[in-house]
């Protein structure tokens, strides 16, 4: 597990020991019957996680038995034969159109908010997880990304070099990792600025787009692409060509540009190959991939450096 997960992890947990154990870390039975009351308060996905960060917190207590007691309580919610009503999952936005990227980019540069402007121009190209934005590392060409994702048994989550041959989405995104690898705001105080600059810029709207949106657009467009499902599940970092299912509608990346690509030298191999059949299919028109192209000023990537030279007076 990776440090920054499991600080995560550890507040998630402390924050539901104050909030519904009387602030008690090591009475394992009193934490067992919390989640087993407030579960129908959780979708499905938030129980899970739930319960993955009070395992991790208790094992980082050092207290096996209960860390193994808490991870043997079954969410009633979804239990065979269970008749407690599920709490819908909430709206997201999984498509974003070029028009919005553009609007947003010029926003948040007309706005000054310089950080949230780079986290979006790394997850446009991309795709990646806030997490792994600081971490990414440019030579020449090629972007490495860490995995931010991994699990103790390397099913979830890996590494990536990514193959950009474009020459203005290669600065754009050398100059948004360089702004994020300095910067001292967290990763919390970006998303809570994002969401804030995207309800001045569209308040009618009942769901805002996220950095994981881009994500899903970036998935969307690899679907539309008939690259192999080993080379998505690459460029998205899975290590399962399972987990691309889940990202993007490959009606929404039709007609879109790619950027990236697995460098030449790239051990796509690795990626396991799901037995199931893509739920996206593969019976469509390849979408034209652009990657020695020029970009326009009048693309969000045009307009991203275009005002970051102006910023930096160059």
């Amino acid at each position: 597990m990776q440090p920054e997960t499991l600080k995560k992890y550890q507040t998630r947990a402390r924050n539901f020991y104050r909030d519904h154990c009387n602030g008690s870390a090591t009475d394992s039975a009193q934490i067992c019957a919390a989640m087993v009351v407030l579960a129908p308060q959780y979708v499905s996905s938030s129980f899970r996680v739930l319960k993955n960060a009070l395992v991790a917190d208790q094992l980082a207590r050092g207290n096996p038995f209960a860390a193994e007691a808490i991870r043997s309580v079954t969410n009633p919610v979804t239990a065979p034969g269970s008749t407690i009503p599920r709490k819908p999952r909430p709206r997201r936005v999984r498509s974003v159109s070029k028009q919005d990227v553009a609007l947003l980019v010029r926003h948040l540069s007309d706005s000054g908010c310089s950080d949230e402007w780079a986290a979006v121009m790394l997850a446009y190209v991309t795709g990646a997880r806030p997490c792994e934005m600081r971490s990414i590392e440019v030579e020449g060409n090629l972007v490495t990304i860490r995995g931010g994702k991994k699990s103790r048994k390397l099913k979830r989550g890996a590494d990536r070099v990514l193959l950009i041959e474009n020459r203005k989405a290669l600065k754009a995104v050398t100059l948004a990792a360089e702004r994020l690898r300095h910067t001292a705001r967290s990763d919390t105080a970006i998303r809570d600025a994002l969401r804030k600059a995207c309800r001045q810029l569209w308040p009618r709207r009942a769901v805002q787009l996220t950095l994981k949106s881009l994500r899903h657009q970036l998935g969307a467009n690899l679907k539309a692409s008939s690259d192999s499902p080993r080379h998505l599940a690459y460029i998205m970092g899975h290590q399962s060509t399972e987990s691309i299912d889940v990202y993007g509608d490959r009606r929404k990346g039709e007609g879109r540009k790619l950027y990236v690509a697995p460098a030449n030298d790239a051990d796509v191999e690795r990626v396991r190959v799901s037995t199931r059949d893509a739920r996206y299919g593969r019976s469509h028109d390849p979408v034209a991939v652009d990657f020695v192209g020029g970009v326009s000023d009048t693309t969000p990537l045009g307009r991203f450096i275009r005002r970051w030279e102006r910023e930096r007076g160059s």
